[in-house]
């Protein structure tokens, strides 16, 4: 029977949705550029810092996952690694001589 090992320290994430407050965040940020995403959550109402620090750590992961889209999407047909759709061509390695 295979056993998977116990991973130590604190498991990773909540198992909370936080769609909604990410994009209500998201909004809010961007009506006012001028705030960071800590000020803005707890303008929104939360100052419990285990909250603050989870919103603000997915917020990050949305904002990152979103650049990433659009790089794809905006990309110029031949760059690597933009297009999900077929696989880059990395160029041979040569034999030394």
């Amino acid at each position: 029977m295979l056993h998977t090992p116990a991973r130590r320290g604190r498991p990773k994430g909540t198992g909370i949705d936080d769609s909604d407050r990410i994009a209500r965040l998201a909004e809010l940020l961007r009506i006012h550029p001028e705030l960071r995403p800590t000020t803005a959550i707890r303008l929104m109402g939360y100052s419990d810092p285990s909250a603050i620090r989870r919103l603000r750590d997915k917020y990050k992961v949305f904002t990152l996952k979103s650049r990433i889209a659009l790089l794809r999407e905006f990309a110029p047909p031949g760059v690597p690694g933009t297009n999900t759709a077929e696989p880059s061509a990395a160029a041979p390695l040569q034999q030394p001589r």
